[in-house]
């Protein structure tokens, strides 16, 4: 891939748009470009971003009693001056997608995220370019706009980025604290950070992400926080995600799901992440003495999108199918709470025969479960012909919710790899 002529197209669509609102707008204060709207599906679609530029008279074009102009400031979706792809763009697009899909998707990552970089050096460029030129003024910045925010950075200097998204500058500098803290200190103020009812930088979000990063570092405390926590969801949740089935770790949220003292939520989640760590045994253990809810979460949960963060088991049917021979009356529920929409599991390439012998199982929930992770795994010229037998034979299933997701993958046409 030629990344520096992609750096370029970039940089020239920011400058020549920057200089088209120039010229329509001469008294214009501009002070700022962002390029945004990235859109990409993992292992397929890169999509060209878009731009919008924004001066003080245009961002007060569009504020209004609700929204004021300085919570529209970054907010480029909304400034007034857009500019979409046009066909060089997209053509660039194109060829950044056929790099990244090449080789079976292996690489589609590492160019996605070259993909961005790129874009985010491309606005470096076209600011040197445009103050170069007297077009803008030293205070004007090119920024690339990311859902999370995570290019803004790689965007600016770390005073622009202080002046201008002053919240991304204290969380950066949270960071730099608690990376400089012995390991034992920083998990103990992740936790804190995690379970506050107030916000503190870097965030929860960010404090739970970095708890899964130190994996088995962080159990210790973790568990022994879980007593005291706030809501011990959260830490329940957390301890599926690990996927660490320690002794200790399936103790403590066995204990969880066993007391009716505690809420549903936490009961829930303790289960779900039981039956993530592959125990869902014990969930099946308590199914007669268990709230629908609370059941039905634990018998999904391996099988939902909750899966694909963190550690996880390889995919396995039996568990769940023991649990409805056993307790056959809550297959409708099951059914329910794995419907299409309701987020599935993304399996893994080594995972494709589990779902194969899921498409026999006496069950319709995972019968028509196995159907659509299938259709979303891109499988190799024998396993999609394979596939396409089973949607044959599993078009005239006795369950209609069979029937309707083999029609439902049929429409969705052939992924091969």
């Amino acid at each position: 891939m030629d990344w520096a002529s992609v750096e370029a197209a970039v940089r020239d669509q920011i400058v020549a748009f920057v200089r088209l609102m120039r010229v329509e707008h001469p008294d214009d204060r501009i002070y700022g470009a962002a390029v945004h709207e990235f859109y990409a599906e993992a292992g397929g679609v890169i999509a060209w971003p878009s731009i919008g530029v924004a001066s003080e008279e245009s961002l007060a074009s569009v504020a209004t009693d609700h929204l004021a102009a300085d919570a529209l400031r970054w907010s480029p979706a909304d400034w007034p001056w857009q500019l979409d792809p046009g066909e060089t763009e997209e053509g660039w697009a194109a060829r950044v997608e056929s790099t990244a899909t090449a080789d079976d998707g292996k690489l589609w990552h590492a160019v996605h995220d070259r993909f961005e970089r790129t874009v985010a050096n491309a606005c470096k460029a076209a600011r040197r370019a445009l103050i170069a030129e007297g077009i803008v003024g030293r205070g004007f910045v090119a920024v690339a706009m990311d859902e999370a925010w995570e290019l803004i950075p790689l965007s600016l200097t770390r005073t622009q980025v202080r002046r201008h998204f002053p919240e991304l500058d204290e969380e950066q500098r949270a960071l730099d604290r608690l990376a400089a803290l012995p390991p034992d200190l920083r998990v103990i103020e992740l936790i804190a950070i995690a379970d506050s009812h107030v916000h503190a930088p870097p965030g929860t979000e960010r404090a739970r992400a970095w708890l899964r990063e130190l994996g088995a570092d962080a159990m210790p405390a973790i568990l022994e926080h879980l007593p005291v926590a706030r809501e011990k969801w959260m830490w329940a949740k957390l301890l599926g995600e690990l996927g660490i089935p320690t002794t200790e770790v399936v103790t403590a949220l066995d204990a969880i799901v066993g007391n009716r003292r505690l809420g549903e939520p936490d009961r829930a989640w303790a289960a779900a992440a039981l039956s993530r760590l592959g125990r869902m045994d014990l969930v099946t253990a308590r199914l007669d003495r268990l709230p629908r809810e609370i059941a039905v979460r634990g018998l999904t949960a391996p099988y939902t999108s909750f899966r694909d963060v963190g550690v996880h088991q390889p995919l396995d049917y039996g568990p769940l199918e023991s649990a409805l021979t056993e307790h056959p009356a809550l297959h409708d529920a099951v059914c329910d709470r794995l419907s299409p929409g309701s987020g599935y599991c993304t399996i893994d390439t080594d995972e494709t025969e589990a779902a194969f012998v899921g498409l026999a199982s006496p069950w319709a929930a995972v019968r028509r479960h196995g159907v659509f992770v299938l259709a979303d795994t891109a499988l190799t010229p024998n396993l999609r012909e394979r596939y396409n037998a089973d949607l044959r034979r599993l078009a005239t299933d006795p369950d209609a919710l069979v029937r309707d997701a083999v029609a439902a993958a049929s429409d969705r046409g052939p992924a091969v790899r």
